[in-house]
């Protein structure tokens, strides 16, 4: 397999450090090497309480097109978390997710053409194909994790009913024919393995493993980051909490699934 997909941040990164949060979007950081502070916009609505630290946590923040609608001229799109720098930003996990699998990193579900934003199942999906007579074939949702405990990633770090209802739809999507998955872009390349955080948000586990009896596909790959840029790191292994301890790295495919493509 050739490379894998890369993105860098156009315009000149600059180190800061974090001074505070007053909400999920917005963020006041100061130039590393000193000067005045100013806003940044946090593209990444997730609680992020174990990155950001005021007065402590490093931060990488690029600047953005001017617009008069906007507050602010920068992104805080990755900080420091002990030696490793890790991601904020869930749009560029989106962007890279689309690479990934027209690179064909996930042969399971073919290299496109993929749509971006596709309406179908009560929903906006990340990632969709369409066959001949127009109708949604695959789905794919591209969920960001950034949070660590051991070496093991979790998503969510905060409850998800969005998230949740995204779950139940692609099982929906899947007992109708249509080829499914849920992508956990990892934006840290330090763990070891994926787990949805049940103790965080039971109600969005439960709809994981019921999903997979319906036949979603599920994969985690971690991503490495850099000072303004990303690419996709590897594939770790998805362990969705199954009683029977079964897990395994790419789409994990339910027993239904596989005895339909036999």
């Amino acid at each position: 397999m050739t490379a894998l997909p890369r993105y860098t941040y156009p315009g000149v990164p600059q180190r800061v450090r974090f001074l505070e949060r007053p909400n999920r979007f917005l963020a006041r950081v100061r130039p590393e090497s000193g000067g005045v502070s100013f806003w940044a916009h946090v593209p990444n609505p997730g609680r992020n309480e174990e990155l950001l630290r005021p007065g402590r946590t490093i931060g990488c923040v690029v600047p953005v097109p001017r617009n008069p609608d906007r507050r602010t001229h920068h992104d805080l799109v990755a900080v420091r978390h002990g030696r490793t720098w890790v991601g904020l930003d869930t749009q560029v996990s989106n962007l890279l997710a689309l690479r990934l699998l027209e690179h064909g990193a996930e042969p399971g579900f073919g290299s496109g053409p993929w749509q971006r934003e596709v309406g179908g199942y009560g929903h906006r999906w990340d990632l969709a194909q369409r066959g001949l007579d127009g109708r949604i074939t695959h789905l794919v949702e591209v969920k960001s994790s950034n949070l660590r405990i051991g070496r093991r990633a979790l998503f969510p770090d905060a409850p998800t009913e969005r998230g949740t209802h995204h779950v139940r739809a692609l099982a929906t999507a899947a007992r109708r024919g249509v080829r499914t998955g849920l992508l956990f872009a990892i934006q840290r390349d330090d763990v070891e393995s994926f787990q949805p955080n049940a103790e965080m948000d039971p109600d969005f586990a439960a709809a994981v493993r019921h999903a997979r009896s319906a036949g979603v596909r599920f994969s985690a790959w971690t991503l490495r980051v850099g000072l303004g840029t990303l690419e996709w790191g590897r594939r770790v292994p998805v362990d969705l909490g199954d009683p029977l301890g079964r897990s395994g790295g790419g789409f994990l495919e339910s027993e239904a699934a596989l005895g339909s493509n036999a």
